[in-house]
């Protein structure tokens, strides 16, 4: 069974079911290109483990831990090209 979270995030990044029983999400069709869809949901992942650190950050009064949970939102964000969350 698919993690609720992702399962959502399957569906806003615009990925559908092939068939309604098998539960397989794809934006592939044989012979067909792939598409943005699944640059979309690696982006939406990224952010949404993103907006999981800053919660850290913000419930955390160590300013040594946030500074580093900080240097990690921002290798996040350029490894994966995410700048807004």
């Amino acid at each position: 069974m698919m993690n609720k979270r992702i399962q959502e995030l399957v569906i806003q990044s615009g990925f559908k079911k092939y068939n309604k029983d098998d539960g397989i999400y794809s934006p592939y069709i044989e012979g067909e290109p792939l598409n943005d869809e699944l640059q979309e949901f690696a982006e939406l992942i990224a952010k949404d483990c993103l907006i999981e650190v800053q919660r850290c950050t913000l419930r955390n009064g160590d300013t040594e831990h946030n500074r580093a949970l900080s240097k990690a939102m921002l290798a996040i964000s350029k490894k994966f090209g995410v700048y807004e969350w």
